[in-house]
């Protein structure tokens, strides 16, 4: 598959042009929908891109069905995952293969709207990182209530002051995700990477982002990926702690 062309058109803006990295799996009811509702809006806002579509070991449709938009869309390129390597995992691959300065990442179900992509973009020149919250949250009142709890515990444990940790639609510069060397495979990326930020003095910025209820298929996180994303924030506390603990140990010794 021939690689989009990195050269903007006539009337683009040659700072924005932006690849969108999705993990999937278990997603041949919404990806088809996904990436054609994203295509037309980037296109509306005259954004030159591509799609980058992270199939991440699925035991259903989504590969053939990737095969075959991928055969019919240069924008379009897939990563194929023979085995389900995790969330983050499929993120950092999805993002190594990226070829245009900023990198966005969203999900396959069509929960976020593609639109909101202009508010990112507007705030990312004065900013590292962009992270969306979710204003009204279309899932079931469990999902929110744990995703609340989440929150909650990870402004405590890592002192992340934001309003929606695991909000899964992030802007940022290429460059910026790989100097933070990011190591989570699982749904803790997203902690993981805005407490690196954080550590490094980047600049974060929130911006409101509207969320709609899933169009077909089903959720792929368990209750097991929770007690995995606790898990994942207490040894990230642990990191925080050893680090400061180093910090001070090197002052003393100066």
């Amino acid at each position: 598959m021939s690689v989009p062309n990195p050269h903007p058109q006539k009337g683009q803006d040659p700072l924005r042009l932006l690849s969108v990295v999705i993990p999937a799996r278990d997603e041949e009811g919404c990806i088809a929908s996904t990436v054609e509702h994203l295509h037309l809006e980037l296109r509306l806002q005259n954004v030159p891109h591509e799609i980058i579509v992270v199939d991440d070991g699925s035991t259903d449709g989504t590969a053939a069905l990737l095969r075959d938009l991928g055969a019919h869309d240069e924008r379009l390129r897939v990563i194929t995952h023979a085995d389900n390597l995790g969330y983050g995992a499929a993120i950092a691959h999805g993002f190594a293969r990226a070829t245009f300065p900023l990198v966005c990442f969203s999900d396959a179900d069509g929960q976020y709207d593609p639109e909101d992509v202009r508010a990112f973009l507007e705030r990312i020149d004065g900013a590292d990182l962009v992270v969306g919250y979710r204003v009204r949250r279309a899932d079931s009142g469990l999902r929110r209530l744990l995703s609340n709890g989440y929150n909650v515990l990870a402004r405590l444990l890592v002192g992340v002051p934001l309003r929606d940790l695991n909000c899964a639609f992030k802007l940022m510069h290429r460059d910026t995700f790989r100097r933070l060397g990011v190591e989570s495979t699982g749904f803790i990326v997203n902690a993981d990477l805005v407490v690196r930020a954080r550590s490094a003095g980047l600049v974060i910025v929130e911006v409101p982002v509207r969320h709609r209820p899933r169009r077909a298929g089903r959720s792929t996180v368990r209750p097991f990926h929770v007690l995995s994303g606790l898990v994942g924030l207490a040894k990230l506390r642990l990191g925080q702690v050893r680090v400061s603990a180093q910090t001070r140990g090197r002052s003393g010794a100066a």
